[in-house]
């Protein structure tokens, strides 16, 4: 696992665009906190990457133009206690017992 503290300015989208980097990759985030950090914000992040996928996340962070410092280190015990606390996906609330939507039961 690795901590991902990334640094921007809170202007409209920019939590999205960098939260959209990871997903379009697929990776599954056990932990995500975002809190203001002096004159700009910071989130940190948890994710289980390859060295390959930590230089395309910060080059795609170092393009996006509010982000202002990306660093990559060790997690802390709360992210770690966090996501241990993760199960993974979830179904969404309308899935029924097998797996149905409730729209697609009442069809």
């Amino acid at each position: 696992m690795h901590a991902f503290h990334i640094h921007y300015r809170n202007t409209q989208g920019t939590l999205m665009r960098v939260l959209t980097a990871v997903s379009r990759r697929g990776l599954e985030m056990p932990y995500v906190h975002s809190a203001p950090n002096g004159h700009t914000h910071r989130a940190d992040l948890l994710l289980e990457v390859n060295p390959k996928q930590i230089g395309q996340l910060c080059r795609d962070w170092h393009a996006i133009v509010d982000v202002t410092d990306v660093r990559v280190g060790v997690p802390t015990p709360e992210m770690l206690e966090a996501a241990a606390d993760f199960s993974g996906p979830q179904p969404a609330a309308s899935a029924g017992a097998n797996g149905r939507s409730s729209s697609a039961a009442m069809a």
